[in-house]
């Protein structure tokens, strides 16, 4: 992961983790004032008041219908406004890695096509010696040229060795690219929560103001409710994509590892020419 991508990631995990610490005391500390009862001196007639309530639930379906989830943000209130920050943030960090693991998860970064071809020839020149494979390692920065590479460095002992050395060397590599899709994991296990708590704050106040209102402001319960879910869908919005990528991307670097593990057991024959070349020369010596 570049420089750049880890430490914005990092810095925004700190913030929404701090802003996460700081909303939800204060959230719950809110003091809800409950609404004013108008007088009874001043309300209207029970014919106006008839008519006002035929107006209202005329006007009401059509204020309904034209609620958008962005609107149903605005109005959850700045509690709601908080968690939905802090979610901002967990998507951002989460976007900025799903794009750098999208970019450096391409065949070509880890099998490159030229290092493979080169060493199919290498591998079928019988003259091909140890300083040949250096060469061609030395040329490529990807992991199967380090597992090669790993290999190499045991070339001319036995063959049991030379693949220890080769599979440490894919785990270590694996163990890399796997640790650099963990954050999505992490952005996916902590968002749902994050939510959670917003609909269990944002239902406490709720509940704490439906309760101050008196008996029949049940609407005003519920429309605080379904704002208080908000959080949760947002949440869970921002948990099911990040999942998702984690296991596409996990499931490449084990397809391409299988790979290599594939090229490395053709290379066999040549590190047992190698062996053989070694034991020559220490008999001649």
């Amino acid at each position: 992961m570049p420089d750049w991508t880890r430490h914005t990631y990092r810095l925004s995990l700190w913030i929404a983790t701090l802003g996460l610490v700081l909303v939800a005391p204060i959230a719950l500390a809110q003091n809800v004032q409950p609404p004013a009862e108008p007088a009874a001196a001043e309300q209207p007639p029970p014919a106006a008041k008839n008519v006002a309530q035929q107006d209202e639930k005329e006007t009401e379906p059509a204020a309904q219908d034209n609620d958008t989830i962005m609107q149903m943000i605005q109005s959850s209130g700045w509690t709601g406004w908080s968690f939905m920050g802090v979610l901002l943030l967990f998507s951002i960090g989460a976007a900025m890695v799903a794009l750098e693991r999208a970019v450096n998860t391409q065949r070509d970064k880890i099998i490159p096509h030229g290092f493979v071809a080169e060493l199919r020839n290498l591998v079928k020149n019988d003259e091909a010696d140890a300083d040949a494979f250096h060469g061609l390692c030395a040329r490529w920065s990807a992991p199967i040229a380090k597992v090669l590479n790993a290999g190499l460095l045991r070339s001319g002992r036995p063959l049991p060795e030379v693949e220890k050395s080769m599979e440490d060397a894919a785990s270590r590599e694996m163990a890399t690219l796997r640790g650099r899709i963990r954050p999505l994991n992490v952005v996916g296990n902590v968002a749902p929560l994050v939510g959670l708590l917003g609909t269990v704050v944002g239902m406490i106040i709720a509940f704490r103001t439906a309760s101050q209102a008196g008996l029949g402001k049940g609407e005003m319960m519920a429309q605080g409710i379904y704002m208080a879910l908000l959080t949760t869908a947002a949440g869970l919005a921002i948990a099911i994509p990040c999942l998702l990528l984690a296991a596409v991307f996990s499931s490449k670097v084990d397809r391409f590892f299988r790979e290599i593990d594939e090229s490395m057991m053709d290379t066999m024959p040549s590190f047992a020419r190698m062996e053989r070349v070694e034991a020559a020369d220490v008999r001649v010596l």
